[in-house]
C-alpha cells in the first residue's frame, strides 16, 4: 500500500458568545483536517486546530509523504520532523500531528482494527471529564452552576472548569459554586491556562488543597518548569501540565524536573500519535498518569491503550461550535461517566464533509 495524496480541508464556525479561560479568549472554533490517501482505496483522516501556518505547513509535506507505505510511520515521522525547516515546536508541529494521526486511522482501517487495539487494548472504556467552565459574558455563578449540574445530569462523575481569569478570592467562591451544584460524588478539575505567577500558584493552590480538587492544570507558563516543580513539592493537590508541550524530548524536560504527577499530553499537538505513544511510555516507567488534553474522538482511543492512562477530556457542544456538524456520529457518556471508543476500525468516526461545507475557509473554491 502506498500514499498516493495528501489532501487539506479548513474550517471556521464562530461561537455565539465568546468564550474566556485564565489567559486566552476564543471567538471560534478553528479545524485543519488531512486526508490522506492510498492506492488501495483507503482514505485517513487526521485533524488539529489552529491557523493557516498549518494549512500551509501540509501542503508543503505533501511531497515527503507520497509513496510511502502509510504503515512506516516511524519513516514518515522523520521525513516530516525537520527542525531547520519547521521549528521544532508550535503549529508546524501541530501540521506533522494531523498527517500521523490520519495514518494511524488507515493502519487501523487495513487491519480491521480499532485504533486503541493497535496501540495495545489496555481496557475498553475510560474514565472521563466534561471540559467546560469558561468565562463568558453575564454568566454569574447561576450560570456556572446550571453548566456544571447540566453535564452530571449527562453522566459526569468529573467536570473541569476554568480559573486564573478573575481574582484568587472570586475563583474560589466559583469553585464552591460549582461543589455546591454537583455534590461530593462529582470530581471537580481547575485549570489556570498559564495564567498565574508563582506567588499567586500558590496561593491558589492552598486554597485547592481544602477543597479535595482533583487537580491544578497548567498553573504557570509552560516555561516556568522550575516553579511548577516547587508547587508541585509544596501542596497536596496533583498537578497537571502538557497541553502546550511538543515531542518526546520537550517531555523529557518535564519528566527530569519532575513538574507533574499527571501530563495532558495532546497527540494532536506534540506530533501525533507515534509522538504520544513514546510520551506514555516515557511517563509510564517515572509512574506518571496519562490524561490527554484535545478530542475524544482520538484520545478516548489512546487512553483505552495505555495503561497509565487515567481520564479522558470530553468537549460538550459548548466547547466546539463545529462539533455537531463534523461527525456523523458521537461519542457519549454511559450512566457511570465513562467513554468507550468506537470499535469500527481505525479512529471509527467519519467526517461529514458535506456539513461542513458552509465552514469551509480552505481550500476556497
Amino acid at each position: 500500500m502506498n500514499i498516493t495524496d495528501l489532501k487539506v480541508h479548513a474550517y471556521s464556525a464562530r461561537y455565539g458568545v465568546p468564550i474566556a479561560n485564565g489567559k486566552y479568549t476564543y471567538a471560534s472554533t478553528d479545524i485543519v483536517i488531512a486526508s490522506v490517501y492510498t492506492d488501495e482505496g483507503l482514505t485517513g483522516h487526521g485533524w488539529s486546530h489552529g491557523t493557516k501556518i498549518i494549512i500551509d505547513t501540509l501542503e508543503s509535506l505533501k511531497d515527503r509523504i507520497i509513496g510511502e507505505d502509510p504503515f512506516n510511520v516511524e519513516r514518515i515521522w522523520d521525513k516530516m520532523y525537520l527542525p531547520k525547516v519547521y521549528g521544532r515546536k508550535g503549529f508546524e508541529t501541530r501540521a506533522i500531528s494531523a498527517v500521523d494521526i490520519a495514518l494511524w486511522d488507515i493502519q487501523g482501517k487495513a487491519a480491521g482494527r480499532p485504533l486503541r487495539q493497535l496501540l495495545g487494548g489496555f481496557r475498553d472504556e475510560t474514565p472521563a471529564y466534561i471540559a467546560g467552565g469558561y468565562y463568558e459574558a453575564d454568566k454569574g455563578l447561576a450560570g456556572l452552576q446550571q453548566e456544571m449540574k447540566s453535564y452530571a445530569a449527562k453522566g459526569a462523575k468529573a467536570v473541569k472548569m476554568k480559573i486564573g481569569g478573575a481574582s484568587i478570592a472570586e475563583d474560589i467562591e466559583r469553585i464552591d459554586a460549582v461543589r455546591e451544584a454537583v455534590g461530593n460524588s462529582v470530581e471537580i478539575l481547575v485549570d489556570a491556562n498559564n495564567a498565574y505567577n508563582r506567588l499567586d500558584a500558590l496561593k491558589m493552590g492552598r486554597a485547592l488543597d481544602k477543597r479535595n480538587i482533583y487537580w491544578f492544570e497548567e498553573p504557570l507558563s509552560p516555561d516556568d518548569l522550575e516553579g511548577c516543580a516547587e508547587l508541585r513539592r509544596r501542596i497536596d493537590t496533583p498537578i497537571a501540565v502538557g497541553e502546550n508541550e511538543y515531542t518526546r524530548w520537550g517531555f523529557k524536560q518535564l519528566l527530569d524536573a519532575e513538574v507533574a504527577q499527571v501530563f495532558n499530553a495532546d497527540a494532536q499537538v506534540l506530533g501525533g500519535i507515534t509522538e504520544w505513544k513514546k510520551v506514555a511510555d516515557l511517563a509510564m516507567a517515572s509512574h506518571v498518569l496519562i490524561a490527554p488534553h484535545g478530542d475524544q474522538e482520538i484520545h478516548a482511543h489512546l487512553v483505552a491503550a495505555a495503561p497509565n492512562g487515567l481520564i479522558v477530556e470530553y468537549y460538550d457542544n459548548n466547547t466546539n461550535a463545529l462539533k455537531e456538524k463534523m461527525f456523523g456520529s458521537h461519542l457519549k457518556l454511559n450512566a457511570d461517566g465513562m467513554v468507550s471508543p468506537p470499535n469500527a476500525p481505525g479512529i471509527g468516526v467519519e467526517i461529514n464533509f458535506e456539513a461542513m461545507e458552509p465552514f469551509k475557509t480552505y481550500p476556497i473554491g
